[in-house]
């Protein structure tokens, strides 16, 4: 999974373009000042049925009716983390009214992708709680990465295991 950098005012970049960019500044002239390069685009070859996939894999993840087995299955690296979510339900309850809504998904590359997503829980008002996560490819199915996963959970104090090898 690669790397974003984010500065103020909310631009990011990308590792892949700061390796770009670093080899341009290597070649540049002593007294060129701008530099210029085309990132190369993360993708997949068919975008469609990726973005698809990625959004049913955050349906998964965040829906009470489906069982634990199936959450942690759409989740990466995610067969010892029942636990957790386990820990989430008991303390919280099971969230029959949380919904997820992605809203974009950006391909990093062919198998990493930049998920803007919204929780929907009446606690969180009308507009719902913003987030941005990703989602990662393995094999041939995309699943929420661990970490926006145990990024959320750690938010309301629940600690996810280490990933299995």
């Amino acid at each position: 999974m690669g790397h974003l950098v984010r500065a103020r005012g909310g631009a990011y970049i990308c590792d892949r373009c700061v390796a770009q960019a670093q080899e341009a500044i290597a070649s540049a002239e002593p007294d060129q000042r701008l530099l210029r390069f085309r990132p190369a685009p993360g993708g997949v070859i068919d975008r469609d049925r990726a973005e698809e996939a990625v959004e049913r894999a955050f349906e998964t993840v965040f829906s009470a009716e489906r069982t634990v087995a199936e959450r942690c299955a759409a989740l990466e690296r995610g067969a010892n983390l029942a636990s957790s979510m386990q820990e989430l339900s008991d303390r919280y309850g099971p969230a029959k009214d949380l919904d997820v809504a992605v809203d974009y998904v950006r391909f990093l590359s062919e198998d990493e992708a930049e998920v803007h997503f919204v929780l929907l829980l009446s606690q969180f008002g009308p507009s719902g709680l913003a987030r941005t996560g990703h989602a990662v490819r393995a094999g041939d199915e995309w699943r929420v990465s661990r970490d926006t996963w145990c990024g959320l959970v750690s938010m309301v104090g629940v600690q996810c295991p280490p990933p299995e090898d």
